[in-house]
């Protein structure tokens, strides 16, 4: 089955996308919404570490919705789901966007954490597909839940938080809309190639850089590095490392006390990755048709 052929209706290119981030980021309220969002996601960190393998990398996190799109679109797909070993590496490598081998880890963690487990086909007992768990449902309830509140904040209008709590097909919506987007057009995080190339793909990096980023929001000091390995379930040579690297990358200053802090470069990379990510929830985040 060609996914790429069937996703050819596709939504709106990067171009829009870009054009509603930067709006975003000219709002008064943006500044409280990246506090309030940084927050969430922080806490969204302190998962077990397990957990925390799955969602500290941006390919890791893309199988998994790539998973969850492909369950959820049984328009495009079987009543069942999508989600069979062959559609996911399809969607995960017809780009390059993700090895077999990471698929392949990717699945096995999902399993592991009991976030998917396998269902054969009724009518063929070789075919399985990789079904959400209630444990998954929760996760993906509480990850949509963090991006609403900030949206909210940003364009209270629409009232997402309460589409979310009354709108049994919001989530469902969303996954099918956003994944079909995803895998048709320049996925979001492809837009900031260099900045995610740290935050997304460097196990540990988005922890230390949402620390040091809530610290700056909140006008305290940059927590010790002990403290944020312990909250993160890090080891203190891995958070010393990121610190290292980001530093020479230009998203960390470090005085002569060791006190760190965001450089210019990092407050401005890490607002439009938030702006841009919001944008993105937002543009598939929409009441049902009437």
């Amino acid at each position: 089955m060609d996914i790429s052929t069937k996703n050819d209706a596709a939504n709106a290119p990067s171009e829009p996308l870009l054009a509603e981030a930067a709006r975003f980021r000219g709002e008064p309220t943006f500044p409280q919404a990246v506090r309030a969002y940084t927050a969430a996601l922080a806490r969204f960190r302190e998962a077990p570490r397990l957990i925390n393998k799955l969602i500290s990398y941006e390919s890791r996190f893309r199988v998994t919705g790539y998973l969850l799109y492909l369950d959820a679109d049984r328009e495009l797909f079987s009543a069942t789901g999508g989600a069979s070993y062959k559609n996911l590496h399809e969607l995960c490598t017809r780009r390059q966007e993700v090895s077999p081998r990471v698929l392949k880890t990717t699945l096995a963690l999902l399993k592991l954490t009991g976030f998917v487990q396998t269902v054969r086909s009724r009518t063929d007992g070789r075919s399985k597909s990789y079904r959400p768990t209630e444990r998954m449902t929760g996760f993906v309830r509480q990850w949509l839940g963090y991006a609403v509140a900030s949206l909210d904040a940003l364009d209270p209008r629409m009232k997402r938080a309460a589409l979310l709590d009354g709108d049994p097909t919001f989530i469902e919506r969303f996954l099918v809309s956003g994944g079909r987007d995803h895998a048709s057009n320049t996925p979001p995080a492809d837009l900031m190639p260099d900045f995610i190339a740290f935050f997304g793909s460097r196990e540990g990096a988005a922890a230390v850089i949402l620390a040091v980023m809530q610290a700056s929001f909140d006008g305290t000091s940059v927590p010790a590095q002990a403290q944020i390995a312990r909250r993160f379930g890090l080891s203190k040579s891995q958070v010393s490392n990121i610190i290292n690297e980001g530093i020479r990358l230009g998203y960390f200053a470090q005085d002569a006390t060791g006190l760190l802090s965001p450089t210019p470069h990092l407050n401005d990379s890490y607002g439009r990755w938030i702006s841009i990510e919001l944008a993105f929830y937002a543009r598939h985040m929409t009441p049902a048709a009437a």
